[in-house]
């Protein structure tokens, strides 16, 4: 019994420990506040006004970042992810439009993790050994794609959700509803999700296939 809540804690300190490498804390407050900057102008005035708080905050949180010694390009990433947002409220011409982006990117997460499951070549296998998560030769092994078929089905199931969940919202104009349930299913699950799979893939290898990816 004490085995298995050791356990359960190094797996939970691990977890964690790659959720804060993965720079998970930051990016929930920087993806999240120019969100609520624009539910709050969105719903205490109108869409304009809530780009342009959103893009306020963004810019904000990109001077203190960078006075912080930030990589520019990162923080630049992040302004550049928020203008792009707030252009596709222009585009449409209704503040649902904010959130189009993050259904399109679903869409596409949805469809190439599934379409890679019916091909038999898992998504999730092509990214880990293209990134050294795990070493290419014990990739191939048949052990190796069963566990990727799994993962891979994760990932779609991920984005499935957010495409459930969210595309009524936006045809229904909830934009305050769909406001909140992005801040949510936005970079604090994708950050979350990615430890998760981190950790999944490292503990299927071997101590000699960790090795050889340190």
């Amino acid at each position: 019994m004490e085995s298995a809540d050791n356990s359960r804690r190094s797996t939970t300190a691990e977890m964690w420990g790659k959720f804060k490498s993965l720079g998970g804390p930051r990016h929930i407050i920087d993806g999240a506040a120019p969100a609520v900057g624009f539910l709050i102008g969105y719903a205490t005035a109108n869409a304009k006004i809530g780009v342009l708080i959103a893009l306020a905050v963004a810019c904000a949180i990109a001077g203190f970042r960078l006075v912080r010694g930030d990589s520019a390009r990162v923080v630049l990433t992040a302004v550049a992810v928020v203008v792009v947002f707030s252009l596709f409220v222009g585009i449409t011409g209704e503040g649902r439009g904010f959130y189009l982006p993050d259904l399109l990117i679903c869409a596409v997460g949805t469809v190439a993790f599934g379409a890679s499951l019916l091909v038999g070549r898992p998504l999730s296998h092509w990214a880990c050994t293209r990134i050294g998560l795990e070493p290419a030769e014990s990739a191939a092994r048949p052990t190796r794609i069963m566990l990727h078929r799994k993962v891979t089905f994760a990932w779609f199931v991920f984005w499935a959700l957010h495409l459930v969940v969210m595309v009524p919202l936006y045809i229904a104009d909830k934009v305050v509803v769909l406001g909140t349930v992005a801040l949510v299913f936005g970079k604090p699950a994708l950050v979350v999700m990615l430890a998760g799979t981190w950790l999944w893939v490292r503990r299927s290898l071997t101590s000699e296939e960790l090795e050889g990816v340190k």
